[in-house]
């Protein structure tokens, strides 16, 4: 749909193609640094837990020097990109990193809008839709690793798979799987498991950050 779109709008007029492109970049780019603070405080406050005795002065420290770690690994890791041969763009980099964001994003919103949600279904709904969508990324990079086909003639499989994971070279994006799959997931496990009124308000509480 980007590749469209900025083909499109080259077509009409360079000076607007070179404008949606600027757009997309900025409308992806934008999400990259929720998805930065938001993976630092995790790191903080899930993975580090000598931190929950800390005062919010320093665990502010922590969330910075996290911070300032994930944008230099991230610098990096572009300019490595940039100037190597390799297939895979910067924004199919942004576009994998908007989709990493997904998952928790639907699982928060089931926990503030369907008090049902338990905690087995947020958690067990997040890792399908990243397995999920780990799954599909690496069979799109084998599919073009291995340059699959489906010449005329190909079974009806073989033709679903090739426009799955090597439509246009690139197959569909991983973001709609994960998506997709815990948007489903979350409310059939829910459905499927129960949780006490205690250990619900402790796991509420541990989500908002009250415990």
């Amino acid at each position: 749909s980007y590749k469209s779109i900025t083909t499109l709008a080259t077509d009409i007029n360079p000076w607007i193609g070179g404008l949606a492109l600027a757009a997309i970049l900025a409308a992806v780019i934008s999400s990259g640094g929720p998805i930065l603070l938001s993976s630092a405080t995790m790191i903080v406050r899930d993975w580090l837990p000598f931190t929950q005795e800390h005062s919010e002065d320093r665990k502010l420290l922590y969330y910075r020097i996290a911070t300032i770690i994930y944008g230099i690994v991230a610098a990096i890791l572009a300019w490595v990109w940039s100037v190597s041969d390799s297939p895979i763009s910067i924004l199919d980099i942004l576009l994998f990193g908007f989709a990493v964001v997904v998952p928790p994003a639907i699982a928060v919103g089931y926990l503030i809008y369907w008090r049902r949600t338990t905690e087995a279904g947020a958690f067990w709904g997040m890792v399908a839709g990243y397995g999920g969508g780990m799954i599909w990324y690496g069979l799109i990079r084998w599919a073009v690793w291995v340059d699959f086909s489906a010449p005329e003639g190909s079974s009806l499989a073989r033709q679903i798979f090739h426009t799955c994971f090597v439509f246009e070279g690139k197959g569909i994006d991983p973001s709609y799987l994960t998506t997709l799959v815990p948007l489903v997931a979350i409310p059939i496990i829910s459905l499927m498991t129960s949780e006490t009124a205690e250990g619900k308000e402790e796991f509420y509480a541990r989500v908002s950050g009250k415990s």
